[in-house]
């Protein structure tokens, strides 16, 4: 496959100092979605360090790009802070080398941040190049506000910092998205559906892949889709936010549940007396007053 690159010359690294790291994004499924400046880059550099170094080469191999064994650095979370040292004297060698993660944008839900924060912590210079997203293409597929939003990510896999992070984002009135994998996907639904209410919620699986699916609805109406088949594939939930209406026509007993309802969920006090106030028509030192009756 013969490709014409298009002299824009902006990426060409003859043009730019050496010693830059170039954070790559690469495609979340679809491999022609990369940019000719993703292809150049990867053609150009030293060396590519890669969260896998399997899936890096496929995409080598679909256009032809050569790398010997020993250009591409493997980089985990787990992998010694010696690894971090080995890609900081690279490039203070002059040598440029490329970031890239498993799919979409290095450093998101990924090791890769670690080895940025450290060449911006040594004066090494670091650059982008832009591309594919799995949480912003789910968020623009679910049809839920884009103006305002909050990327939650993968939730911890403890119970206990599960619940407390769930219950940190429950009452923010941004649109919410969440990495979840499909063994946990029916899971996760649950849980929100009982913490939040029956929000407007999407699913977006497999983007730009084969199989691409959006599933749309409340938050029970995906849940019970979910239950009804087996949902395969890497996927990304996006949730509304929550819906600032202050409630008018309550009595006094109604704060006082609602008070003790969030700090039974280990909200600190002036945190609820906040949220209770963004909901009810009700003055702080009514509130206030209360609250001391508790």
């Amino acid at each position: 496959m013969n490709i014409k690159y298009p002299d824009s010359g902006f990426n060409n690294l003859d043009n730019m100092k050496s010693g830059t790291l170039f954070v790559c994004a690469t495609p979340v499924g679809n491999l022609d979605d990369c940019s000719f400046r993703l292809i150049k880059t990867l053609t150009d550099v030293d060396y590519i360090i890669a969260e896998d170094t399997r899936t890096i080469r496929k995409l080598l191999a679909r256009f032809k790009i050569s790398k010997p064994a020993g250009r591409i650095i493997s980089y985990q979370d787990y992998s010694s802070p010696s690894k971090v040292a080995f890609i900081l004297e690279k490039l203070k060698q002059g040598e440029n080398l490329a970031l890239v993660s498993e799919s979409g944008i290095p450093s998101i839900q990924d090791p890769g941040y670690k080895i940025v924060s450290a060449c911006i912590d040594e004066g090494v210079s670091v650059t982008f190049i832009p591309g594919p997203n799995a949480a912003l293409s789910a968020l623009v597929l679910s049809g839920l506000p884009t103006d305002s939003f909050l990327f939650v990510g993968f939730l911890p896999k403890t119970e206990t910092r599960r619940k407390e992070k769930i219950e940190e984002v429950t009452y923010l009135p941004y649109t919410l998205i969440f990495y979840e994998s499909p063994l946990r996907l029916e899971k996760l639904l649950g849980e929100l559906l009982v913490v939040f209410g029956d929000r407007k919620a999407c699913v977006a699986r497999e983007i730009t892949k084969l199989y691409e699916e959006t599933i749309r609805g409340r938050l029970s109406e995906i849940l019970a889709e979910v239950k009804s088949r087996k949902i395969k594939g890497e996927m990304v939930l996006v949730v509304e936010g929550y819906k600032i209406e202050k409630i008018k026509g309550y009595t006094e007993n109604d704060i006082k549940k609602e008070f003790a309802k969030l700090i039974s969920r280990n909200i600190p006090k002036k945190a609820a007396l906040k949220i209770i106030i963004s909901r009810y028509d009700i003055d702080r030192q009514t509130l206030y007053n209360i609250s001391t009756k508790i």
